[in-house]
C-alpha cells in the first residue's frame, strides 16, 4: 500500500531564526543532561507567533474565539492555492489579478496565497517585501466562505499599516490566519489538495505555532489524484 506524499510547510524553531522586526527569538536552556542527570530535557521560551504559526480571531478583536476555541476543521482539510508570478516587491494582491488568472474556489475551501517570499527567509527582505492581499481580495474570500486564510508572508497587512486592518477584517468574519509557511513552491495550483496546520490546544491565547503540512496528491481524504 504506497502512502501520500507529504510536504512540510513549517520552518525549523532556532535560536538565531529570523523573526518578526521588533520580537524576540526563541530561547533554550538544558535542565537536565545525559552525563548528569541521566536525562536530557530542554525547557523552550517563546512567542506564540514566532515561525509558522496560527492567528486566532482573538489577536487583534476582543470578544471573539481564541486559539483553542478554534474548531480544528479551520485548519485541516481541501484547500486551493493561488501562486503570485511576479518578484516580490511590497506589492498589493487584488481581486482581479486573482480573477483574471482564472482561479476560483469552492466554499468551505482553505485559501493559500504563495507570494514567493520564502525565497528571501534568511533575509531582511523577507520582513518587507512580502505582497499583500487587497480588501477586496479579501471581502471576496469572505463572501466564499472560507475556513482559513494562509500564506508564505510573515503578515497579511503591508509593513507600513499600523491597524492591522486586513486581519480585523478576517477576524471579524470568524477567520484564523496562518503565516509564514514555506515549500509552497512544492504544490499545486490548479487543483484542490489537502492542508493540515493544526495550532497547540493554548486556553485562552491569540496564537499558537503550529506544524503545518500538505498532501498534494490529495484531491479529498481518501480519493488520491
Amino acid at each position: 500500500m504506497s502512502h501520500p506524499r507529504i510536504i512540510d510547510l513549517s520552518y525549523p524553531i532556532t535560536s538565531d531564526m529570523l523573526v518578526y522586526p521588533g520580537t524576540e527569538r526563541p530561547s533554550f536552556q538544558w535542565i537536565g543532561r545525559v552525563n548528569s542527570e541521566g536525562y536530557n530535557l530542554t525547557r523552550m521560551t517563546m512567542l506564540v507567533h514566532t515561525g509558522t504559526h496560527v492567528d486566532a480571531p482573538m489577536h487583534f478583536v476582543d470578544g471573539v474565539k481564541a486559539i483553542d476555541e478554534m474548531p480544528l476543521e479551520s485548519f485541516f482539510g481541501p484547500c486551493k492555492l493561488f501562486r503570485c508570478l511576479d518578484q516580490p516587491n511590497g506589492q498589493e494582491i487584488d481581486l482581479q489579478t486573482i480573477q483574471k488568472s482564472g482561479f476560483d474556489l469552492d466554499e468551505g475551501d482553505i485559501f493559500i496565497l504563495s507570494t514567493g517570499i520564502a525565497n528571501y527567509a534568511d533575509t531582511r527582505d523577507y520582513n518587507y517585501l512580502y505582497p499583500y492581499p487587497s480588501k477586496d481580495l479579501l471581502e471576496w474570500l469572505i463572501g466564499k466562505g472560507i475556513k482559513a486564510y494562509m500564506t508564505d508572508a510573515t503578515s497579511i497587512d503591508p509593513v507600513s499599516e499600523k491597524e492591522s486592518s486586513r486581519h480585523k477584517l478576517l477576524f471579524n468574519a470568524g477567520i484564523p490566519i496562518v503565516e509564514n509557511l514555506c515549500n509552497l513552491n512544492e504544490l499545486p495550483g490548479d487543483r484542490h489538495f489537502i492542508v493540515s496546520a493544526l495550532p497547540l490546544k493554548l486556553r485562552g491565547r491569540e496564537g499558537s505555532p503550529c506544524r503545518a503540512i500538505a498532501l498534494p496528491d490529495v484531491e479529498y481524504l481518501g480519493q488520491g489524484k
